[in-house]
């Protein structure tokens, strides 16, 4: 399909979410897609590891310091994406007011669990590290992620593993898996059906009481990620005394809840409007 400015804009949503997901790219939306004013990237090419895949961006509001931070993790089912791909979402983010990081990790099959977990962790502290050179406050920070980057984001709040309990104020995740075991599909028994005890790759196995909090969002309609792994999770945070919201969608398809965080889309539901009203109170 050949796409113009005018017939991109044409689309529906949900013939945009099919041709995304046969695209398996969001990064259409960074050359049809208008860009939120008064954000400019300010960073490139960040290094936190030797690794060439081992850098994010930077995105924040013009001319505004200490302002809270959020990471951004994006999804490929783990063996694909690229930070390239999403400046959009990072202009949409940093339109909030924060500074915006969005990190690349390595990827199957170049690497299994855990280490693009342990990727995502380097990339946070080096943000945190260096948050005053982009106008950042290291005290309020979050993450926040869609499908495996909702995975991604979930863990480095959830798995003491990776980061200092404290360090995130706030997470958002986005059509994530949380509770996906038994492995059933090829991204997940590829990624992680090797490793001998499989309840650590879950998220809701660390659910516990956290001064972390939580805002899942979930759709229905979503196919490739089941509405029980927000549920399953949300329930388990609750019960343990953390502060969880659960907001569920009707109507968008996986690739949808990534794509109404853009601009023209975001009048097709509340993710947007929502994410930004957690995270004012939340940082």
């Amino acid at each position: 399909m050949t796409l113009t400015k005018r017939s991109f804009f044409a689309l529906s949503l949900g013939s945009l979410g099919s041709l995304l997901a046969g695209c398996n790219t969001l990064s259409l939306f960074n050359r049809f897609t208008p860009k939120d004013s008064g954000v400019r990237k300010v960073a490139h090419d960040i290094a936190f590891g030797d690794d060439p895949r081992q850098r994010y961006d930077i995105y924040a509001p013009f001319g505004k310091t200490g302002l809270p931070m959020l990471v951004f993790f994006y999804g490929g089912g783990w063996n694909s994406g690229s930070k390239n791909d999403y400046a959009w979402m990072g202009h949409a983010l940093a339109s909030m007011g924060f500074v915006v990081a969005i990190a690349d990790y390595r990827l199957v099959p170049q690497v299994l669990y855990p280490a693009f977990l342990e990727d995502n962790a380097a990339a946070v502290k080096h943000v945190l590290a260096h948050a005053a050179d982009y106008g950042g406050d290291p005290t309020r920070l979050g993450t926040i992620g869609q499908s495996a980057g909702g995975y991604a984001a979930v863990m480095m709040a959830l798995d003491p593993r990776y980061l200092p309990q404290g360090t995130l104020k706030a997470c958002v995740g986005i059509a994530g898996p949380y509770d996906f075991y038994p492995f059933d599909v090829p991204a997940s028994i590829d990624t992680f059906s090797y490793w001998p005890t499989p309840e650590e790759t879950q998220p809701i196995t660390y659910a516990r009481k956290l001064a972390t909090k939580f805002l899942l969002l979930q759709s229905r309609a979503d196919t490739v990620v089941g509405l029980h792994n927000a549920v399953n999770l949300e329930k388990k945070l609750r019960e343990a005394g953390t502060d969880v919201t659960l907001k569920l969608y009707d109507g968008l398809s996986h690739q949808d809840t990534a794509a109404v965080y853009a601009v023209p889309f975001r009048n097709k539901d509340t993710l947007f409007t929502d994410t930004k009203a957690f995270l004012a109170r939340a940082l």
